[in-house]
């Protein structure tokens, strides 16, 4: 999710490999349960707000230094599906320059055992291994907040925030901010905007004084 491999953690989550005998059709059981806004069944109230991120997304990435200054911007797509029977969200995310291809694949589910979101994140640039996330949903703001870690070559941890918020049904940012060592420096924005229509079950949620969307 970023040109620099020090400073990509942004947002979330980890590899599925696909796993040979079964099925790629995700519905199972009955039609009781659960269902979201745009009327996909889950098995916990939890997941609910993870469909708000389904979707194409056109992304906008700039990256901060210690003083507050952009030092770099670059523009990919995102994909985020239903995966594993609904139980997660996949996200496949790829930026580029003139030079070089981003990519990276992660997940993100609800841990009913810890009352947590867990996520995890893979990429072309890592050298230590995946970064993981904790998180925890605010829908008074519309907002999910992370603490992330990954680590540095040395094999020391490397911990950030990152407060992704829905701005509207049309736009989201993620903003990460490093947090070792006590300080709190903001090192990376993505701006996320759909790349097709949101569903109106979603846009009734996120942007409830619509005309004729009732929340």
């Amino acid at each position: 999710m970023s040109c620099n491999p020090r400073i990509k953690v942004a947002l979330l989550i980890a590899i599925v490999a696909a796993v040979p005998g079964h099925a790629a059709d995700e519905t199972t059981g009955d039609d009781a349960g659960l269902r979201t806004a745009t009327g996909v069944k889950v098995d916990f109230a939890e997941l609910i707000p993870l469909d708000l991120f389904v979707g194409p997304w056109r992304v906008i990435e700039n990256h901060f230094n210690a003083r507050g200054e952009i030092i770099a911007t670059v523009k990919g797509n995102e994909e985020i599906s239903w995966v594993l029977d609904r139980r997660a969200i996949r996200r496949i995310y790829t930026t580029s320059t003139d030079t070089s291809v981003f990519r990276a694949i992660g997940m993100l589910t609800w841990n009913a055992v810890e009352k947590m979101y867990d996520g995890v994140w893979f990429d072309n640039r890592a050298k230590t291994g995946p970064v993981t996330m904790k998180g925890e949903w605010f829908p008074e703001s519309n907002t999910m907040e992370f603490s992330v870690e990954t680590r540095g070559e040395d094999g020391s941890p490397i911990r950030y925030k990152v407060v992704e918020r829905f701005v509207d049904a049309k736009r989201r940012v993620a903003t990460t901010f490093l947090t070792t060592g006590g300080t709190v420096v903001k090192r990376l924005e993505v701006e996320y905007r759909r790349a097709i229509p949101c569903p109106e079950g979603i846009r009734a949620i996120l942007d409830p004084d619509i005309v004729g969307i009732t929340k």
